[in-house]
Order: C-alpha cells, then sequence, then structure tokens
C-alpha cells in the first residue's frame, strides 16, 4: 500500500497559495494599506513568536488565526477588534471552503493509502485539524511545532513514515512549498506532488505537479480502486566529449573530435540527435578546455534542448564519466551516457533505455555483437540479462547461453548508482569502474544490433555508409 504525506497551510487550506500571500490580499481588501516589506515582518514576527506568546494547546483553527491576526495588526498599529474579527472570518471562510471541496478527494484517498500530515505548525495542528472535522482522514500528524524539527530536516519526514510503518520509496509528499516539501522529498528520494500554479518552475524533473489536491488521483494514475503509479520523469542523458581524439589528427588537423564531419555533420550532432529521437531533451556534455566551438554548435543545431555543458580537461575517461554522472544525478533520477564517437542507430538507443529502465538494475551497458573497436570490451550475460563478466580477450565474455557480446559506449545509471561512485582517483580508466560496477553483481546487459565507435581515420568511411540509412 502507498502512503500519502500532506502539507497542511497552503495545501490542504488552499490551491498552493500561502498563507502570508493570502492574508496580503485579504488585508489589503480590508482596507489595511501596509507597504509590502513592513507587512511581511509583522507577519513572520507573528508568526515565528506565536508559540511563545500564547498557551496554543487545545486551540481550534479559528481561534488561532484570530491571535495571528491580532498581532499583525497590533505590529501595524492598527489594533481594531472588529477589523480583526472580519479578516479571520474571510481567512477561516476561504480555508473552509477548500476543506469542504477536497474532503470527498481525501476520503477516497483513504479507502486506498495510508495519509498523514507533516507540517511546520505551532504545536497545535491536532487541535486544529480535529476542529475542522480532518482529523480522522490522517492517520499520522507530525507538527514541527510538537516534534521540534522544521522541514525539510530529513527527520520530520522519517518520523511521519515511521508512524505509517512505510518506507521513502512507498510514499509520495504533497506540498506547496518547494524549499521545504519537495527538498524534504528529494532528500529521501521520496516521490512528490508540488501543488499550486502550474505555470512556476518545478523544483526538479522527476517532481509532478498539480494545480490542486483535488487533482492528485489524476496525477498519481488513481483510477478507482487502483493504487498511485509512480510516473518516470522525462530521460536526461550525458556526452562525454572531452577526449583528444589523436588518432585522428592525422586525417583532420585542427578539428577537434566532436566537430570531425560524418556525411556533413559533426560527430557529437549525431549523437546528440539520436539521443533527442530516445525522448531526450535534456543533455549535458563535458568538453575539454579547446571545446567551446563544439557548444556553440550544438545550441545552435538543437536549439529545443536544454543544455549544461561542462568545461575540463580531464586526466582520464573515468574521470569524465564520473563527472557527468555525478552533474545529472544532481537533478535526475536516473539517466543515460553516451560516449561522442558511439555511433548507434537513433532506435537502438530508444530501445536501450525503454529496456534499461524496465529492467531496474542501478545500472545498464548496451552490448553489441558486432566488433568494432581496437580494444574491445567483452562482456557475458547470463540468462535473466545480468553481465557477468567483462575483460579483454573473447574468453572473458564466453557464456554457456550464448556468444560474448562487447561494449559501445552507452550506459543507464541510476542517481544512486552515480552518488556512490568512488573518488576520481580510484581508477585509471572507465572500463576498471564497469568491471567493478559488474562484479557488484546487478548490472544489466542490453543487446542492440550493430553500432560503429570513430576512432581512426578509416572508421569515417563506415559511419558515413552506416549512418545514411538512419540520418535524420
Amino acid at each position: 500500500m502507498d502512503t500519502l504525506l500532506f502539507d497542511f497551510g497552503g495545501t490542504l487550506d488552499s490551491d498552493g497559495q500561502p498563507w502570508i500571500e493570502r492574508f496580503y490580499r485579504i488585508y489589503e481588501e480590508s482596507g489595511v494599506k501596509a507597504p509590502r516589506p513592513r507587512f511581511d515582518r509583522a507577519f513572520y514576527d507573528s508568526d515565528d513568536n506565536l508559540p511563545q506568546r500564547f498557551s496554543l494547546r487545545g486551540l481550534s483553527l479559528e481561534q488561532t488565526i484570530s491571535l495571528q491576526v491580532r498581532c499583525v495588526l497590533e505590529s501595524l498599529h492598527t489594533d481594531n477588534s472588529g477589523l480583526a474579527d472580519a479578516i479571520t472570518a474571510r481567512f477561516l471562510a476561504e480555508s473552509r471552503a477548500s476543506f469542504q471541496r477536497l474532503r470527498p478527494v481525501l476520503e477516497r484517498l483513504r479507502g486506498r493509502c495510508r495519509l498523514g500530515i507533516v507540517s511546520n505548525f505551532y504545536g497545535n495542528l491536532d487541535s486544529v485539524l480535529e476542529s475542522e472535522g480532518l482529523r480522522g482522514l490522517f492517520s499520522t500528524v507530525v507538527d514541527s511545532g510538537v516534534l521540534g524539527v522544521t522541514k525539510p530536516d530529513k527527520r520530520i519526514f522519517l518520523r511521519a513514515l515511521d508512524d505509517l510503518s512505510a518506507s521513502p520509496a512507498q510514499a509520495f509528499m504533497i506540498g506547496d512549498s518547494i524549499p521545504r516539501d519537495m527538498r524534504g522529498a528529494e532528500s529521501l528520494d521520496m516521490g512528490h506532488v508540488l501543488v499550486g500554479d502550474l505555470a512556476r518552475p518545478a523544483c526538479c524533473p522527476r517532481a509532478l505537479r498539480a494545480a490542486s489536491v483535488a487533482d492528485l488521483e489524476s496525477v498519481l494514475s488513481m483510477p478507482e480502486g487502483q493504487q498511485p503509479v509512480r510516473r518516470r520523469a522525462p530521460l536526461r542523458a550525458g556526452i562525454i566529449a572531452a577526449g583528444d581524439g589523436a588518432r585522428l589528427k592525422s586525417s583532420h588537423p585542427g578539428t577537434i573530435k566532436p566537430l570531425i564531419p560524418i556525411r556533413g555533420r559533426p560527430l557529437c550532432h549525431w549523437v546528440a540527435a539520436a539521443l533527442h529521437a530516445a525522448g531526450v531533451d535534456d543533455l549535458t556534455v563535458l568538453f575539454n578546455s579547446r571545446g567551446r566551438r563544439a557548444q556553440e554548435s550544438l545550441a545552435a543545431a538543437f536549439p529545443q534542448l536544454r543544455w549544461t555543458f561542462l568545461e575540463k580537461d580531464t586526466a582520464s575517461s573515468w574521470e569524465s564519466f564520473r563527472l557527468v554522472a555525478q552533474t545529472l544525478a544532481g537533478s535526475a533520477d536516473d539517466f543515460l551516457i553516451s560516449t561522442v564517437d558511439a555511433i548507434i542507430p537513433p532506435a537502438e538507443v530508444r530501445r536501450f533505455a525503454e529496456e534499461s529502465r524496465r529492467a531496474q538494475a542501478p545500472a545498464a551497458l548496451a552490448l553489441t555483437p558486432f566488433v568494432d573497436d581496437e580494444k574491445p570490451l567483452w562482456a557475458g550475460l547470463d540468462g535473466r540479462g545480468r553481465v557477468t563478466s567483462l575483460g579483454m580477450a573473447p574468453r572473458d565474455g564466453a557464456t554457456a547461453s550464448g556468444p560474448a557480446h562487447v561494449t559501445c559506449g552507452l550506459y543507464y545509471l541510476t542517481a544512486a548508482t552515480a552518488r556512490a561512485m568512488p573518488p576520481a582517483q580510484a581508477h585509471g580508466r572507465l572500463r576498471d569502474y564497469l568491471a567493478a560496477l559488474v562484479r557488484g553483481g546487478l548490472t544489466a546487459g542490453v543487446v542492440l544490433s550493430k553500432t560503429l565507435d570513430v576512432d581512426r581515420p578509416e572508421d569515417i568511411r563506415q559511419a558515413e555508409d552506416f549512418v545514411a540509412a538512419f540520418r535524420n
């Protein structure tokens, strides 16, 4: 059974509007014309100090809001009990309209999921929910004012998950605040839904979006009687293009490897186009210090893609791979990485992405039976599609179930795998790291059709004939 954790203020009492924004609007419409900076200071002073100024235990939502409003008016030197009552009544009416609208959704969700609340509140959220007839919908309520820990600290989320006997992998956090709700969920690798204006930027590619909690069932793909489905974020990818291409200098003096033309199109364009055809719209590319023209070329040729360009003269293929992987892991759950000299049909790149995700392994290697590399890395597969061995000779990849294959410069990793990578000095070559991954026993292998590796002048003619079949 899945678990849904909700923020309270701004999420359940409105469609993504923080209290300060709702209050400011109501104060202005009620005739209180304080400059915004002055109002903000008064609001935060009241909000931060309310539990110290008053005994809030057991107070209802109406009583709590009334105290908050009176403190703000006092700070603004507008101490008017009639005005305080009017502002309190308006805020309360808006909140109750939201509760009434969301109650049927919450009741349906409660029939299928464990529900909890995780809120930065004053220490009396239990009684606030009770006063509005909402407490019975939630199996746990974790109030920062009681626990002594505020979002986005992991501990407040973990307390709610522990109360519900759930793990982060089983849960979604639903809230309106990126720094408190979304970042807290991200720190635990928990699914999260950002509530509110769909036009504002999301926190990360993984986040789901909902204009209102009323839309949550459709956002989580929850037809009647079914559990939430964790939707995959769009796949991101990286390209390693930091090598010198020393063996191509004789045929293309003064041209860096990523810009070597294949049928009139730079090599790096072929790789980017194949990844884009596989569904990738966000690319991170590592160049060395001589790669500025290649950056400009890619950005001009693919204006529809989002680009992150890294620039570093790395010491090894492993250091380059590690840098790209850890950069991607900062904002993606999983991703592809391709070398810039790997020519793979776009349909095969897409198939690799789909099968790698479906395998649910921490890492996957693209393999091919076509040997085109001077120093191929041979791989053996078992009957479950797991890579069992990597080595320099065909016999290293031999298996009882069939012939060996070789790696072809395309990889899949989860963010957790990338974050667990050893330091750059741990390996001298990428193949040493890959061998260590395989020894862990959890690396999938996806066998592709023919692929090419462009390393030598004689590879270019072969590549030009090869890409003629899938040029786009």
